[in-house]
């Protein structure tokens, strides 16, 4: 159904669109469930979950830090870090 429609109908229909054009009058909320139903299911050509072959560390506390904290909470002293307080 999709390939039917031309580029501005589809851009209607978008779901980060939709209700800018139903505020905006192009789109009735009926016109759009409408839409939605007669849309094919197509749940059996997605993956869920992470295949086997992806390498994921198994538990957050595994991963690396993201910034560079260490668990302690504190960054390791740098070369400029002197105390001269």
């Amino acid at each position: 159904m999709a390939r039917d429609m031309d580029t501005k109908s589809m851009r209607l229909y978008d779901k980060r669109t939709v209700e800018r054009s139903i505020k905006k009058g192009l789109l009735t909320r009926k016109d759009y469930d409408k839409h939605l139903k007669a849309l094919d299911d197509v749940a059996d050509k997605g993956v869920y979950g992470a295949g086997s072959d992806i390498d994921e560390p198994s538990r957050v506390e595994d991963a690396p830090p993201a910034d560079g904290v260490a668990a302690g909470g504190s960054l390791p002293a740098g070369p400029d870090d002197d105390d001269e307080s």
